[in-house]
Order: C-alpha cells, then structure tokens, then sequence
C-alpha cells in the first residue's frame, strides 16, 4: 500500500468520526438568541427527558443571576422534604383564668411560620374568616374582654427576619416583605397618595392601611406626566420614620403604594383585640418567647392550606414571601445552633441536590430576590430532570407551574397554536435580568426540559421576552 493511500484512508477516517460527532453532540452555537447584543451573558440549555441527553446547550454551565427562577429550587426541595400535604399551624392559647366573661392573663398566639394567615391568595385564611375563627374560639371559652395582654410569640424563627443579601431598595416595599413567625396579611400594608395636578410637585398621604401601627412618613414622592408606579417604600423593623421616593402618574386622588409591614404579629394582636367588648385598647406585645403559668390552655388551633397548594400560589404568582417562608421552614429541619435558620435553609438545599447534580448552584434566600442569587441552566434542568424522573411529587410540582396560554407568568408567552398548553414553567425576571425554565410536553415525541437566562443585557426586559420567545418557540418545535 502506498503512502498516499494510507494518507487518503486516515483523512477518510478522521472525516467520518467527525462527521458522526457532530451528530452525537448537542447544538452549541452563540447565535442561538440573535439580537441580545454581545456584552450580554447567556446560558441555555434543553435536554430530552426520556434518554436523558442534552440536544442544545451553550454556556449551560455559566453560573448567572437567577431572579425568581430560585423558587423553582426551593419550591421542588420543599415537597419533596416536607411532603405535598405538610401543612403550617397557628395555636392560639389563654394564660390565666376566665371568671364573668373576663380573662384574667394574656391571650397568646403561638406562630408556626404559616405564610397564609390572612392572605389574600387563599379564601379560607383571609382577615375576616381568621379573625372569625379567632372570635370563636373566644366564644367557646365564654371570653368577651381580656385584662391583660395579647402576646404574639414568634419564637417558631430565629430574630433575623431579613436574609443579609436583600437590598434596602426591596425591605420596604410588599414584594420584599420578610417572613415572620406570625405572618399577617401577606405581611403588607397600603399608604394612599394624592398627586397634584402639575409635574413636578410634592404628592401627600391621605389614607393608610388600618391595621399599620403608627409609623411617620417622609413623602418625597412626585407627580409625574408619565403613567408609571414609580414609588418606593423605604424602612424596616425599629425605624420609627420611613420614606417614600419616587413618582406616580400627576391628577391622581387615589394613588395606592404597597409597603412591608413592619410587625405583622402586632398588626395581627391590634385586630383581635377590636374584636373584644367596646374596641378595649388592649395592650399587644411581641416576644420570642413566652413564660407561661399554670394557667395554659390551648383553646384552637387555625390550620394552613395544604403545602402543595401553598407552592402553587408560590410559583404562579411569584410571591417572595412564600418562598422564603419555605426557606426558613426547610431551616427548621437542621438543628446546627452556630447557623442562622436562613442558612439552615440554605444549607438544606445544598445538601438535598448534592448527590442530584454537581452543576452549580450559589443561593442566598428562597425567592431569588437577592441578586447575588445565581444558578447554571444546568443546574435547573437536572433540577427538573430530578423531579420528572425521580421526584416523590412531581404531579403537583408540575401542577404548580405556570402553563402557556393558561395562567401564571407564561399566561401570555409561547402563543403559537402548536405550543399552546404544553410548556410548564416559570419566568424570572429583574433589572437586567430574564430567565425561562420549565417543561415541554409535546403530543408526539419526547418531553424536553429546558432553561434559558439573559444576563447584563442592556434593553428593556420586554424585548429580551421577545427574543427568547422566538427563539425557544423555534428550537422546541424542531425537536
């Protein structure tokens, strides 16, 4: 055999190997998302879910901004460690004894973290049917005044409500609101305002929520031509003044602006105690831990929402409040004294997908709010490879997602005839920031899971759903 023939058959040869690999190995290509400009980072990955190889993938392992996409971690930890029917408790207790109608001691409301007490999401645990069952148990007790206190114990989480990662510009505003042992009408209030006619101008308050306790407001918000809520909330806990920037549109006589309750457990007591005899002002107090005397009874018992329903809320409405009260539970279940019960939590979700996947995952709360939240699309799409294949309760992890063309954040995404109902998913979404992952169940074919996340972009986040939209919408029909 000749040398030029040997040459020719080792060229034919390394010719066919690559041939065959490039069918054997996922799309890579840079050009996936054209028109998010160059600076921007972006991972993406899809994997199909039955021989459980990647199809496209590009810089799927870049660890990137995650946004609320993190509640697609804690709420798939969280039933599958505390299972689909765990339900959260309040007991509601008297200290003392009853004589006339009167209780001689405290009335004590023992917190067990339940983030739906007085919510508006639920029906069953809004103010009027909690404080309806709180009445009752009053009644059954023959209790219509209380000489003495209304104590709220909060000892269920440890003192530090807020994670150290959440930004100042989010502690004041509802969606920021922190998790407390006694939870409390979503842990939120309204402050009104009214703008003046002219831009430029100075709005004031002229309403506030009834259950805030008294906090002084310094109102620097603006009227403004535009049609934008553009008012912030600033304060926590222990501030006695808060302020509130911004603008809202100008000529406005009711301009509600959503704020973080302070002491959801007060707001709670302040309440319960207008249910008594003539409006009593009836001294509240807050504590970590209640003494008790010889006088405990434990007069009922107000029961959450079963969990799965709970993350369903959590995951199509994006509330950051339940999922940091995930968090904090799932913390409950570590019993390291030297760590916060946030990094409890933190740490549980660590050690449960440790042995799962080894792509990365750096988390600092529950509901991705704090920006230094980042995870890989790897990491989220063997996340959801996991809970497919091996998850004790992937129906309802499933069923809590959002559906195309059907509810929650993909409501109005993927529209097209031949994707309509079969994604499920969730979006994730901030300043520079636009993340997608989820399901693709398609009538024929094999189910795909998939992630894609838009970082340091630049553009207004609307056009980056447009992109991934197009894009997704052609990558997922053509396989």
């Amino acid at each position: 055999m000749t040398n030029s023939l040997v040459l020719m058959i080792r060229s034919l040869f390394v010719a066919f190997i690559l041939f065959f690999s490039a069918f054997s190995q996922p799309l890579n290509s840079q050009n996936l998302l054209p028109g998010i400009p160059e600076h921007a980072s972006y991972s993406l990955l899809i994997r199909n879910l039955n021989s459980r190889q990647d199809i496209i993938a590009c810089n799927e392992e870049k660890a990137l901004i995650s946004a609320s996409l993190m509640k697609l971690v804690t709420t798939a930890t969280a039933l599958e460690l505390l299972g689909s029917d765990y339900k959260f408790t309040t007991d509601v207790f008297v200290n003392g004894k009853v004589q006339n109608g009167v209780l001689y001691g405290d009335l004590v409301i023992q917190g067990g973290g339940d983030p739906t007490l007085g919510s508006r999401y639920f029906a069953e645990q809004s103010p009027e049917t909690v404080l309806a069952k709180i009445r009752t148990f009053l009644m059954m007790e023959g209790i219509s005044d209380i000489d003495g206190l209304i104590v709220i114990e909060n000892k269920v989480f440890d003192p530090f409500r807020f994670p150290s990662k959440r930004l100042w510009e989010d502690m004041g505003n509802y969606y920021g609101a922190a998790p407390d042992g006694v939870t409390w009408r979503d842990n939120s209030f309204e402050v009104v305002l009214r703008s003046p006619a002219t831009p430029g101008q100075l709005c004031s308050i002229v309403d506030r929520s009834e259950w805030l306790e008294p906090l002084a407001f310094d109102v620097y918000v603006k009227s403004a031509s535009h049609n934008k809520d553009s008012a912030y909330i600033y304060g926590v806990p222990g501030l006695n003044e808060w302020e509130i920037r911004g603008s809202i549109p100008a000529d406005r006589n009711f301009f509600p602006v959503k704020g973080a309750l302070p002491h959801p457990g007060v707001s709670l007591g302040r309440e319960i105690a207008n249910l008594l005899a003539d409006n009593k002002a009836i001294p509240v107090k807050e504590v970590r831990k209640y003494e008790w005397t010889d006088g405990r009874k434990k007069i009922g018992t107000i029961r959450s929402p079963k969990l799965k329903t709970i993350i369903r809320e959590t995951n199509q409405k994006s509330i950051n409040l339940f999922a940091d009260h995930l968090l904090l539970t799932l913390g409950l279940r570590n019993q390291d004294s030297s760590l916060s019960v946030w990094d409890n939590g933190l740490l549980q979700i660590k050690q449960f997908w440790s042995d799962k996947t080894k792509a990365y995952l750096s988390a600092d709360d529950g509901s991705g709010l704090a920006p230094q939240n980042k995870i890989s699309s790897r990491f989220l799409v063997e996340m959801l490879e996991f809970m497919y294949n091996q998850g004790e309760s992937f129906a309802d992890y499933r069923n809590s997602l959002s559906q195309n063309g059907g509810s929650g954040t993909l409501k109005y995404m993927w529209q097209k005839p031949a994707l309509v109902g079969k994604i499920y998913g969730k979006s994730g979404s901030m300043n520079d920031v636009v993340g997608y992952a989820g399901y693709y169940f398609p009538d024929t074919g094999d189910p795909l899971a998939f992630s894609v996340i838009v970082n340091h972009h630049g553009m207004e986040n609307h056009e980056v759903r447009k992109i991934i939209e197009a894009s997704m919408e052609s990558l997922l029909l053509k396989n």
